[in-house]
């Protein structure tokens, strides 16, 4: 499973434009590191051990955490699954 922006989401630096909607979304650091590695190709789990690594978050409060970002953004459409 890999990961793109959604086709109207345009993004600048930590911000995600709708140029749809209008609307923004903006990525806190954390956030930030889950949305590169997604968009990199890495899995949610991938993500989630980047995430453990780079703070002090333990793997199971990781993996919540990016589950909940993706659905969160998914639902927005500013993140979407690539479908091969």
């Amino acid at each position: 499973m890999s990961w793109h922006l959604g086709p109207n989401v345009r993004r600048h630096g930590h911000l995600l434009f709708d140029v749809e909607a209008g609307g923004y979304f903006a990525l806190n650091p954390t956030a930030a590191l889950v949305v590169d590695a997604l968009i990199e190709g890495r899995s949610l789990a991938e993500a989630a051990d980047k995430l453990s690594n780079a703070y002090v978050v333990t793997s199971t409060q990781a993996h919540a955490d990016v589950k909940a970002l993706v659905s969160q953004l998914s639902r927005a459409d500013l993140l979407m699954e690539r479908i091969t």
